[in-house]
């Protein structure tokens, strides 16, 4: 101390070496034995340990040591403002560090480039972008010229704001300024690019950059990947290689995010094996990004065996983990599993949040377990998990599945209690559970409140106001309803394109678009039109190609306009209406309505196998829930999925065609033969009514009863199939009824096609033909 007492410059240099290393309490003792010993201490002194505090991250001792210096005769400096704005950012401060910035012209302390650089990158670390670029508008106010660190700060606010275009603004605007970017300003551009999912305009800048004679590095390309687009990742990955550009944990991280919004699972479970492969070590956001995308890839059992595999990897699960896990189970259908996940956080250490809780309830709610799904909901404040308004949407909509019409509406109150906005979703689950309850007079308040909120019901709402008001007052109800919520939605639109569009395409009988001798328009009425679609043909490829013909037979200068309300599947044949006009149209929202509130009328013909289901004219009614993988494309029956109901009556009996009596043309030996027994194995033509619209639903209703249709290659007998020659799966939807954009009925036909009545015909004689 003696020494410090003769010479001050010995004391600033120990505290600065404290300061690079980081050692802001041993600075901080340092001054304060200074203090206590007389020594000197002068601006340079406090500056120094403010510094210490500043690169270790302790804004508040750097604040108490700015503070102090006015109390000891030390005035501060724009350097000792600058190290403690500076600990202010690094600590996330953003108000403590523009409230220093604003008082230094009250103590006449001069603000220099350094301090609004700091204040800058505060706000920029603090989501405020509007502050950080004010603060760089107010620069040139002060005297003050902003340098490439400004710039660079201000872009990386932009880019933490989603504000790519004032990011490339800024860009653009420096070398005007005569400020020459760096590489870092180019990455910043590139996230900011990449963040606002401008690929495009991310893989420009980041080509731009050995250009302007800078070398991309690490971040540039990291920056580059983070737009989400999964191919574009992969090529970025191999360019790296080429320009010699060592990829680092990031990089794979952000390969993996890709991959995982691209819904390429296997790709991100290949990049993250090979981490260790390029000696680098993967982080728990690389398993979470993996987790993830085996979720969205509906890879649930992967997606666990991801998450158990991380302590092995001395990883540890976070929050983020276990909700990609969660969340993959919810997709999979895994509510048990995702219980288990959700109690066994908190015994990791690990605090559930509301990703967690309501990935939970959606699954529960998708596993028929709106009891689960309700005691969660109400648990969440108990668990410090604020409920949000997607936590009462997913538990409506589990009460919805589970046929509690009364809950759901309770919940729709306690949401507006709790003072939380509904959403669209919120509704439309509310009035699901009405219609498939037939509750209209409850929905008819949903309605009103709606309407007084000045919101437009969809065409799916108004659908389940419908389907409440068939089940109660009746079908006309339905109707007279739906013409109100027509005359609104033409009103909305104010315009009326699909009805001029109707009055020049005309009435169409028939067209066969080139390339498709098959495809034929059965009928057309107000806002409707018929198509008759083939097998092995998709409804979508259907559509297409009337829509294409339309337009040139009435010479228009675009396709016209058609809405697809229902499909039939790819090997199914028969009536597909379509409505005339663009997907937000009234026409559009008027047969979606229809379908939704289960107005539309439907008859298929099928042929079956296996025992006898009766005499003709025998009828009868399947009555089973089904559940849809969507990731396969394939449903199934369960209890715990959506309500489903078939009618059927049979139309004809026919003998296998193995058999010698089928070839037989007496119809009364046929009937003997067919009458013997209820369990010799025979062919049914049927009459199908589904009254619900699941995927696959007549298929698999048929099949559930041991009679699947023939030619059905999975859900039928395939192999053992006692019709092994049809041709394809003998499903055609014969009639459609419905209403037009006037309110008349709009009742199409599609005769059986000929592969198919000539797969009857090579059956034999039936043992008798209902009319």
């Amino acid at each position: 101390m003696r020494s410090w007492k003769e010479d001050s410059k010995l004391a600033t240099a120990v505290l600065r070496g404290l300061a690079k290393q980081r050692r802001s309490h041993v600075a901080g003792q340092v001054l304060s034995l200074m203090y206590k010993n007389c020594v000197e201490v002068n601006v340079y002194h406090c500056t120094a340990a403010i510094s210490a505090c500043e690169k270790a991250g302790k804004w508040q001792l750097a604040l108490g040591l700015l503070a102090q210096m006015p109390e000891t005769r030390v005035a501060p400096s724009e350097f000792s403002y600058a190290a403690a704005i500076s600990a202010c950012e690094k600590g996330g401060q953003w108000q403590r560090a523009l409230g220093l910035l604003q008082d230094m012209p009250e103590l006449r302390v001069a603000r220099d480039a350094v301090c609004y650089n700091a204040a800058i990158s505060a706000c920029s670390k603090g989501a405020q972008w509007q502050i950080a670029l004010s603060l760089l508008g107010d620069m040139p106010d002060v005297k003050l010229i902003p340098d490439r660190i400004s710039y660079n700060s201000a872009m990386s606010a932009c880019e933490k704001g989603g504000q790519w275009q004032l990011a490339l603004h800024i860009l653009g605007g420096m070398a005007t300024l005569r400020v020459t970017p760096n590489t870092i300003s180019y990455n910043a551009a590139i996230s900011s690019c990449g963040k606002g999912a401008q690929w495009q305009m991310a893989l420009s800048l980041l080509s731009d950059i050995p250009k302007v004679k800078l070398t991309p590095d690490q971040i540039s390309y990291n920056s580059a990947m983070s737009g989400g687009q999964w191919q574009l990742a992969l090529r970025l990955l191999e360019d790296m290689a080429t320009l010699r550009v060592i990829p680092n944990t990031i990089t794979y991280n952000s390969a993996i995010s890709s991959c995982e919004k691209g819904d390429q699972w296997q790709i991100a479970l290949m990049l993250l094996s090979g981490i260790p492969a390029m000696g680098l070590t993967a982080s728990e956001v690389s398993y979470s990004a993996a987790i993830s995308a085996c979720g969205r890839g509906n890879q649930w059992q992967l997606a666990l065996s991801l998450l158990d595999s991380m302590p092995s990897m001395k990883l540890v699960p976070d929050d983020i983990s276990y909700n990609a896990a969660i969340t993959a189970c919810e997709k999979g259908l895994q509510w048990q599993h995702a219980l288990c996940l959700l109690q066994k956080m908190p015994g990791m250490q690990v605090k559930p949040d509301e990703i967690s809780c309501n990935s939970a309830i959606t699954a529960f709610g998708k596993g028929g377990q709106w009891q689960l799904a309700l005691c969660l909901l109400s648990r969440m404040p108990g668990m410090r998990v604020v409920p949000e308004a997607i936590s009462y949407n997913a538990a409506i909509s589990a009460c919805e599945k589970g046929g509690q019409w009364q809950l759901s509406l309770l919940l729709l109150t306690e949401l507006q209690v709790a003072k939380l906005a509904p959403t669209e979703v919120t509704y439309s689950a509310a009035l699901s559970s009405c219609g498939q309850a037939g509750a209209w007079e409850p929905a008819l308040v949903i309605l009103e409140t709606l309407l007084r909120k000045r919101f437009t019901p969809t065409s799916l709402q108004a659908g389940s106001i419908a389907a409440s008001l068939r089940s109660g007052p009746g079908i006309g109800a339905a109707f007279e309803f739906l013409g109100e919520m027509l005359r609104l939605w033409i009103e909305q639109e104010k315009l009326n394109s699909d009805i001029t569009l109707e009055a020049e395409i005309g009435v169409v009988p028939s067209l066969n678009p080139e390339g498709s001798s098959m495809l034929t328009v059965l009928c057309q009425q107000p806002g409707v039109l018929a198509i008759s679609k083939p097998a092995g043909m998709t409804t979508e490829d259907a559509v297409i190609g009337v829509s294409q013909q339309l337009a040139r037979e009435m010479q228009m200068s675009a396709p016209a306009d058609l809405h697809i309300a229902s499909r039939l599947d790819h090997p199914t044949s028969g009536v597909l209406p379509v409505a005339l006009g663009a997907p937000a149209s009234a026409p559009a929202k008027w047969l979606e309505a229809q379908f939704a509130g289960r107005l539309v009328g439907k008859e298929y013909l099928c042929l079956c196998e296996g025992a006898s289901l009766g005499s003709v004219g025998s009828q009868g009614n399947i009555s089973v829930a089904l559940r849809t993988d969507q990731q396969e494309r394939r449903s199934e029956v369960s209890a715990v999925g959506r309500q489903a109901s078939t009618c059927w009556e049979v139309l004809a009996r026919y003998m296998p065609p193995c058999c010698p009596s089928s070839s037989d043309n007496n119809n009364n030996n046929n009937n003997n033969s067919l009458d013997q027994s209820n369990t010799m194995p025979e062919m049914m033509l049927l009459l199908v009514r589904p009254l619900t619209g699941r995927t696959h639903q007549i298929r698999v209703h048929m099949a559930s009863i041991g009679r699947p249709l023939v030619g059905d290659l999975t859900y039928g007998a395939k192999t053992s199939s006692l019709y092994q020659a049809c041709p394809r799966l003998f499903l055609h939807c014969r009639r459609i009824t419905l209403r037009d954009l006037e309110g008349k009925p709009f009742t199409p036909e599609a005769p059986l096609p000929p592969e198919l009545e000539e797969a009857l015909a090579s059956t034999g004689s039936p043992s008798g033909v209902a009319e």
